[in-house]
């Protein structure tokens, strides 16, 4: 079945704050009134709420960070012979995916 998303006009989110936050995600048909500061986007089964940020000028939802384990994405981190840390995980807002980089 669809799912409907209700999206904060007036709370940003995303990349450079150039969205919106996602605060409920339900079935289609189950949406209920809101003010107009809310509005309801059809959405993708998998979206989540405060997971998926909802960009405006593609009409379309995307992941934020927090919504992706980025060991899965990314991989473990390398380490020096101290234990220190020697690579951190970056998120990618466009591919909505984290890759790993040197520390400096």
């Amino acid at each position: 079945m669809a799912k409907k998303a209700l999206v904060s006009t007036i709370e940003s989110s995303g990349k450079d704050d150039a969205g919106y936050r996602v605060l409920e995600v339900v079935e289609s048909g189950n949406e209920f009134p809101v003010n107009s500061n809310l509005q309801w986007h059809n959405c993708p089964d998998n979206v989540e709420m405060d997971k998926w940020w909802y960009d405006p000028v593609t009409s379309s939802f995307k992941k934020l960070p927090f919504a992706v384990n980025p060991w899965e994405t990314a991989g473990d981190l390398a380490k020096d012979d101290d234990g220190n840390y020697t690579e951190a995980h970056e998120w990618n807002w466009d591919t909505e995916s984290y890759s790993k980089v040197q520390i400096v």
